[in-house]
């Protein structure tokens, strides 16, 4: 069994290692070879293999008391496509196809969606850090772009160029980028598939699209930090804010 902070420090060491050399299962994998108490031959088939598969002893659909030690995973709908290690209460060590590298970013962003623990990867005892008292980091994965067409939206493809029509996103929606290129592959609504990457505005952040609760005008693109109570209420407050406690 390996501890939480060796899982943790194996993962750290390989902190700017290219996404070519280890994407984000490829990564989790170094770790549970590498690390101390793990299985130097360990496999799995991917992301979605691995959320579905026994060598995840608990699963849980939401981000409730994050502990050191514990596999973090994206999810759109049905698709599980990103894998991380959680480091802190609000952190997550991943391989980042945005980013390009090995990279520590927040947990807490809106972009993450469950978390598991892995029978090789012994957390860290307690209840996590889910408290109304910790501003949470504002650094993002900065893989999201809003649609920024002139008129009507843009088309959603089943592949690129002149794949099959799947819907069409509206002009101004977010949609978070899985891969890039001159067509880039998206996720909208839990929709997966390829758009065109001219028509698409990097924003590096999570911004509630327009019409949204809590979205404002002229925010796309702002810095955002992110406050989750302990009934699981999420507020996005503009700006870097802390959260100073008498």
């Amino acid at each position: 069994m390996i501890r939480a902070e060796e899982a943790i420090a194996v993962g750290r060491s390989m902190m700017g290692t290219p996404y070519s050399t280890y994407d984000c299962i490829n990564f989790i994998k170094a770790i549970l070879r590498k690390a101390q108490g793990g299985e130097k031959k360990y496999q799995t088939a991917g992301t979605n293999t691995l959320w579905r598969s026994r060598d995840l002893v608990s699963r849980q659909e939401n981000l409730n008391n994050p502990v050191p030690g514990m596999l973090a995973f994206k999810a759109s709908g049905e698709d599980v496509h990103h894998v991380g290690l959680v480091t802190g209460p609000a952190t997550v060590i991943h391989s980042s196809s945005a980013k390009g590298c090995v990279v520590e970013t927040n947990l807490l962003n809106g972009q993450w969606s469950y978390l598991a623990v892995h029978r090789l990867i012994e957390p860290e005892k307690g209840e996590g850090m889910d408290r109304e008292d910790v501003a949470y980091p504002t650094d993002t994965d900065g893989n999201w772009a809003v649609v920024a067409t002139e008129s009507t939206g843009l088309r959603l493809r089943a592949k690129p160029v002149k794949g099959s029509v799947l819907m069409e996103i509206p002009k101004g929606a977010q949609v978070e980028i899985l891969e890039e290129g001159e067509w880039p592959k998206v996720v909208y609504q839990g929709r997966t598939g390829y758009v065109l990457g001219q028509y698409l505005r990097r924003t590096g952040t999570t911004v509630p699209e327009k019409g949204s609760e809590g979205a404002t005008e002229g925010m796309e693109g702002t810095e955002m930090t992110t406050l989750i109570s302990r009934e699981g209420q999420v507020i996005s407050l503009a700006g870097i804010w802390r959260v100073a406690v008498d």
